[in-house]
């Protein structure tokens, strides 16, 4: 009887080893895919202020101004880094729209600037003023106040609001950015009711 010889190779063939490479790389790429997509978030939401807050935020403060009015209660009170004006809003209180004010202040120590409102109601009950929106890492903020001298005859901006009736227009410039970057934006928002 003949003894059959057996081969004892016990290595990969050519298709074995192809098939492993392929497998490790698809997998590799995900991995690689997951780790820079998480970066790639991690890394906006800790970056500052981000354009579509920005304009949005200044949205806002249109609508704001846009609906401001002259209202007996409420003065349109404006300074360098704040201003104040009665406005139409959402009253969660009272669950209606209603006259309120609105505040947009800035605050240099936490390099935040706020807007916050109240209804009417609550202006004089010392209701609630709850901060609604902010922009955060603004390195400065200022508003200026637009009206027509009628003494000079000319246009004028001031850097603080103490008059009676509204201005025509409120121009806010902020500057935001770290230590090696800085970057300016300025938007001027009409007031209708104002002059």
């Amino acid at each position: 009887m003949r003894r059959m010889k057996q081969s004892n190779n016990e290595g990969f063939t050519l298709i074995e080893i192809l098939v492993v490479t392929v497998i490790l790389s698809v997998v590799s790429l995900a991995i690689f895919t997951t780790f820079s997509n998480g970066i790639k978030i991690w890394k906006r939401i800790n970056t500052g202020i981000t354009g579509e807050d920005l304009f949005i935020f200044c949205d806002r403060l249109g609508f704001d101004l846009r609906n401001s009015f002259k209202f007996t209660g409420i003065k349109f009170l404006g300074e360098e880094d704040n201003l104040e004006f009665p406005a139409m809003v959402n009253s969660p209180r009272l669950n209606v729209k209603t006259v309120g004010r609105v505040i947009y202040e800035y605050n240099p120590d936490a390099r935040i600037l706020i807007r916050k409102q109240t209804d009417f109601p609550g202006v004089y009950s010392a209701g609630e003023v709850s901060p609604k929106q902010s922009l955060k890492d603004i390195k400065n903020a200022k508003f200026l106040y637009y009206f027509y001298d009628k003494e000079k005859k000319e246009y004028v901006w001031l850097e603080e609001w103490s008059r009676d009736d509204l201005p025509l227009a409120v121009k806010m410039e902020l500057e935001f950015g770290g230590q090696e970057k800085n970057s300016k934006f300025i938007r001027t928002f009409s007031i209708p009711a104002g002059g």
